[in-house]
């Protein structure tokens, strides 16, 4: 018996299962389980145990914290879940097996594994997929009303959790929305850390940090070395990376070195990392945010947050804004910072549009020493007539950056001053990890075409605004006030694109001035929402005035109603020049809802 303790830690006697009750061993300090194991056996290396449960049962009795999962699936058909009395405890994949092969499949549980109340539990290594809800949760404190079934129960707060080098994926979540995400973490939860998994193909959000009431906390949460592809594909108003925080009282927040691409259809008010419901003291800092979806960033009400470093590569979408500003519930922004980010584009030129867009009385973030590039035709856009906000210190010039991982080249511009950019980490995902090549391409893989892009918000003048638009945007200035009338804003949370303009009526118009018409130009484009039925709903282009000469006429199809956007064309007979372009609503009243125009 003297060599069995030698090579050995021998735990207390277990009767689990009480015909059969047994002695769990353990080699090198942790238990083992496996889908071909026995939960008779003692839990060693070679007679690993079969089930989760069964190693939880043995870490509960036994000084022993750390389990090893070896390859293969361990098939759920309820949630796993780890409580205060598994705190201090390590879950992690086998070292000498490939790589996120033990598999913890839910086929299809609500919640597949959970923190509930533990404290400094590791989850490492593992893949988690087939959830209809969360993949991987932690939630501390007082229970969410609405977050049943698991997180509406109060438990003790769950502090420093690690959850690392995971793969969650095919989230199949049925409304998707609040407090479900691929890693999920709600309520007392400070010094959570996230780090380097990969969180893909989910209908839901990528990851998700919530503090919803007064005693939550998510002070110290960093996410760090992430990749969330694909993302939001069934959601609506959320994010690939989500932080809400109802406190407003949680500090010391990171979200760094993460890579986010593709997060949801652009009508669906979907973005790369959103930061709702006063979320402040939060630094968004060395991040690629890339792809399809509505906006890279929105903040929501908060203070002291802090935008740098970032690259944001907007495609050729033609996306309305780079960052949301939007205010919630009067409650003041102050101290928030946009600086010293990569501003990237495909999409051709939007002569007057804005990459910024503030909604709601507030006072203006920081917004400086940003470089702007478009692979497409040079021209970028850092301000705009009606959304208030502009960089004061805007920069412009080829960053030199190439291939799916957005590789800057070693002499780039972007590492002198005033930008002084901090070159990526690029340790995404867990080890051995690399950036798919697929999803939608980099900007400097897809260059776009010299087609003009007119978003219709961003207009110089008009003609027939609504005072519940553009009006509350523009501060109230009496002399704007007097332009308003029929044309609103969508407000950013309906199912309109955040900038279209809507309610377009008879004689309506908006006004592009220095509209660059190059030689071969010959069709107009309108990107529409038709509701009108009847009455022949027309789009006319003018030169010069409202009354000019008339270049292009667009007869509208109905579309399906006020969110069931289409570009429709008509032919263009204008010559190559710079144009003053007067773009003119005929037809009765409620036209429809326009988000781009576009000349090529």
């Amino acid at each position: 018996m003297k060599d069995r303790f030698t090579r050995y830690i021998i735990t207390a006697g277990c009767s689990l299962f009480s015909a059969s009750p047994v002695m769990a061993t353990v080699t090198d300090t942790a238990y083992f389980v496996s889908p071909r194991g026995n939960d008779a056996a003692d839990g060693s290396i070679k007679k690993p145990f079969l089930t989760l449960e069964r190693a939880r049962t043995a870490i509960r009795q036994s000084a022993v914290k750390k389990v090893y999962l070896r390859t293969g699936a361990y098939k759920r058909n309820t949630s796993f879940i780890l409580t205060s009395e598994d705190s201090g405890s390590t879950w992690s994949g086998h070292p000498a097996d490939a790589p996120n092969s033990a598999v913890i499949d839910g086929q299809g549980v609500n919640d597949v594994l959970l923190i509930m109340g533990g404290s400094n539990i590791t989850i490492n290594g593992l893949t988690v997929k087939n959830y209809t809800s969360r993949g991987i949760g932690v939630h501390g404190g007082k229970g969410w009303r609405n977050a049943a079934p698991h997180f509406s129960e109060s438990v003790d707060a769950a502090k420093h959790n690690i959850i690392r080098n995971n793969i969650v994926e095919n989230g199949k979540i049925s409304a998707p929305g609040w407090d479900r995400a691929g890693i999920n973490t709600q309520g007392a939860t400070p010094h959570t850390q996230i780090l380097h998994n990969v969180v893909r193909n989910t209908t839901g959000y990528g990851i998700g940090v919530w503090a919803l009431q007064e005693t939550d906390d998510i002070s110290g949460t960093l996410l760090q070395g992430n990749v969330v592809l694909n993302t939001c594909t069934g959601a609506k108003d959320g994010a690939a990376v989500y932080i809400c925080d109802r406190t407003a009282a949680s500090t010391n927040i990171v979200v760094e070195d993460n890579f986010i691409r593709d997060y949801g259809a652009y009508e669906n008010e979907l973005r790369g990392i959103y930061l709702d419901d006063w979320a402040s003291n939060i630094t968004v800092r060395a991040n690629i945010i890339a792809g399809t979806g509505t906006q890279p960033l929105l903040i929501h009400g908060g203070s002291n947050n802090v935008v740098e470093g970032n690259i944001i590569d907007l495609g050729n979408s033609g996306k309305p804004c780079v960052l949301n500003y939007a205010a919630h519930k009067k409650r003041p922004m102050e101290e928030n910072r946009f600086r010293g980010n990569i501003v990237l584009s495909s999409y051709p030129e939007d002569i007057s549009g804005g990459a910024f867009r503030k909604f709601g009385n507030v006072s203006c973030p920081d917004i400086s020493h940003n470089l702007y590039f478009s692979y497409s035709t040079g021209v970028v856009n850092t301000g705009g007539l009606l959304y208030m906000l502009k960089d004061s210190y805007p920069l412009t010039a080829n960053p030199h950056i190439s291939d799916w991982e957005y590789t800057v080249d070693s002499n780039s511009i972007i590492y002198n001053a005033p930008l002084s950019f901090r070159p990526l980490k690029r340790a995404w995902g867990p080890p051995g990890y690399r950036i798919p090549r697929n999803g939608t391409p980099p900007s400097c893989l897809t260059p776009g075409t010299d087609a003009v892009y007119l978003h219709a918000e961003s207009c110089d003048s008009l003609y027939g605004i609504s005072k519940n638009g553009i009006a509350v945007l523009a501060g109230g200035d009496s002399a704007t006030a007097q332009m308003l009338d029929n044309i609103h804003l969508g407000n950013g949370f309906d199912r309109m694109p955040s900038m279209a303009i809507s309610s377009c009526d008879n004689g309506d118009w908006v006004c592009f001035n220095n509209v660059t018409i190059k030689k071969g130009f010959t069709t107009f484009a309108a990107r529409a929402a038709v509701t009108s039925r009847g009455g022949q709903p027309q789009v006319e282009v003018r030169v010069g005035s409202p009354t000019g000469r008339r270049v292009a006429l667009l007869q509208l199809g109905y579309t399906g109603g006020y969110a069931s956007f289409r570009e429709q064309t008509a032919a263009l007979q204008l010559e190559e020049g710079t144009h003053r372009l007067y773009i003119i609503f005929k037809g009765g009243a409620g036209i429809g809802s326009f988000d781009y125009f576009k000349f090529y």
